[in-house]
């Protein structure tokens, strides 16, 4: 609350995201996807996916263009993917150069799946039910 010429006004600040940061009209699948990049994704590639050790997010459909490509990224790991796939990684073949730990052993492929289409989302500004339908997520 602010005074103006002797009026007490409230003031209210609508974020751009309302809906989407607080989850209240994000599907579930996308819900779910955000608690796991939390717990396992966010240390490396930031709280808001802009990187750090880790790569930032925002081009995560330009790198991986089919999302079941990005699902065999975090499930392999950086070691896994080199040993089965070889040394570069995403559309424009980047170079393996850092340590990405795989997932396959402690995340379900529902999980992985889920995370990916969030990462897809959230941080790439795809379209919510196209990329689920592309992670082979439904969009309850």
């Amino acid at each position: 609350m602010i005074r103006q010429g002797g009026a007490i006004v409230a003031i209210m600040i609508i974020g751009s995201a309302m809906g989407c940061g607080s989850g209240a009209n994000m599907p579930t699948a996308l819900r779910a996807g955000r608690g796991v990049y939390g717990d396992r994704c966010s240390s490396c590639h930031g709280n808001s996916g802009q990187g750090g050790v880790g790569p930032s997010l925002a081009d995560v459909r330009e790198t991986w263009p089919e999302c079941d490509d990005q699902q065999a990224w975090i499930a392999l790991g950086s070691v896994n993917w080199k040993a089965e796939r070889g040394p570069t990684y995403g559309a424009d073949d980047t170079p393996v150069t850092k340590v990405m730990p795989g997932h396959a052993e402690t995340l379900s492929p529902e999980e992985i799946a889920q995370v990916a289409a969030f990462e897809r989302v959230e941080y790439g500004g795809g379209d919510a039910a196209a990329e689920l339908a592309a992670c082979g997520l439904s969009a309850d």
